[in-house]
């Protein structure tokens, strides 16, 4: 779809993109500037910041409507303390992601998880961090995904549950990478599991926090 959101619109962004060393960091930010040709976002200065300018980088837009995403050039960036300013090409196009309805909670579930790269499949047996009717988490070692629709196999309590998802955004954690995803193809009755799953854990934790 054409890129035709406005300022006032965006709550904040996650801005996706490599550092020196080639590995993948997520930063959220705020916009303070955006017309037909730049976006300006700003952030929070940390003294082990490190980046190669200009770069393709993966923007996420969280709306209240819902939440987008597109890639776009980081061109440049500015250092003022205690903030950072990115200097973004305003992009043409951007895809609609999710409705913000679906809400992630934490769960560890065993899980197996398929990266095709030509003709060979990469198989890695793993845990989800989160989960959401819309999505998933994972830990790895590496940071390893495809560009095309990757697979998982997840024992959600009782239920195996298999569906194609997109990969959305990586960040490095001590014990290596947390790896998002939102589902590209799981039926309804999968998506319909997962969502009460999710309610019923986030009704037991209110009711443990005020026992």
């Amino acid at each position: 779809m054409k890129f035709n959101l406005s300022i006032e619109n965006i709550k904040y962004v996650k801005i996706l993109y490599a550092n020196m060393d080639g590995n993948p960091v997520s930063v959220k930010a705020a916009i303070k500037k955006m017309d037909e040709k730049e976006i300006v976002t700003c952030l929070r200065y940390e003294e082990k910041f490190d980046i190669k300018t200009p770069q393709q980088t993966t923007l996420s837009i969280i709306c209240s409507e819902g939440l987008y995403r597109t890639k776009t050039k980081l061109k440049s960036y500015l250092i003022e303390e205690p903030y950072i300013f990115f200097f973004m090409e305003t992009p043409s196009s951007l895809e609609y992601q999710q409705n913000r309805e679906y809400f992630r909670i934490p769960a560890s579930y065993s899980c197996v998880y398929y990266v095709r790269n030509g003709e060979l499949t990469e198989t890695y047996t793993t845990q989800t961090i989160d989960i959401s009717a819309n999505g998933v988490s994972i830990v790895l070692p590496n940071h390893v995904f495809s560009e095309d629709d990757a697979e998982i196999e997840m024992m959600v309590e009782e239920r195996l549950v298999c569906a194609k998802m997109r990969y959305v955004r990586s960040e490095k954690t001590d014990d290596g990478y947390k790896i998002s995803f939102t589902y590209s193809d799981i039926s309804n009755r999968d998506r319909d599991y997962i969502s009460q799953v999710c309610i019923k854990k986030q009704l037991d934790d209110k009711r443990n926090k005020n026992v």
